[in-house]
């Protein structure tokens, strides 16, 4: 019998051990891990029907993204689109809902241009348990190439609560994220 009771406590202990490991983990990997992010960019010009698009949806009040900077004088030639890609890989044991990404504003230091507008992107995006996902920001900005490097935030709800962290466009992401 007592010799009973000793197993049963180590098993007891051991049981407790792992779940105590399996909370902590869980609890680490809340966040989503974001792997990598690229930017692409296209001259507006070389995409006349997507620039009228927005021009026409600004005249019409019916733009429906975020606008940062004047939209008055807006001339193709003088625009680029630039398109953020992050890819988030969640290691967690919970899904990340309602992932969205926006990316952050800026202007040249030197008044030689500045973001314009973000495209609008309508998706509810939900990266499940264990999964890796990519996601995408438009934007149209009138900075010359290269003028600071692109950050966006990302914003999602694991278990009802909501997750705020910012990326950065660097050479290397991995072990970044949150």
């Amino acid at each position: 019998m007592n010799r009973a009771m000793k197993v049963l406590a180590i098993a007891v202990l051991l049981v407790t051990l792992a779940g105590a490991c399996v909370v902590l983990y869980g609890m680490n990997t809340l966040v989503p891990q974001a792997e990598q992010m690229t930017v692409s960019r296209i001259p507006a010009s070389e995409a006349p029907e997507a620039f009228e698009a927005l021009r026409v949806q600004l005249e019409e009040g019916t733009f429906s993204g975020r606008l940062y900077g004047e939209t008055e004088s807006l001339n193709a030639e003088d625009c680029w689109f630039e398109t953020c890609t992050v890819r988030l890989h969640n290691r967690g044991f919970f899904p990340a809902e309602w992932i969205s990404l926006d990316v952050v504003p800026v202007s040249s230091t030197d008044g030689g241009g500045e973001d314009v507008l973000q495209v609008a992107d309508p998706g509810a995006y939900v990266l499940i348990a264990g999964s890796r996902g990519d996601l995408s920001a438009t934007v149209l900005t009138t900075l010359p190439q290269g003028a600071q490097p692109r950050q966006v935030r990302v914003t999602c709800y694991v278990l009802g609560r909501e997750i705020t962290f910012e990326v950065t466009q660097t050479e290397s992401l991995t072990g970044n994220g949150g």
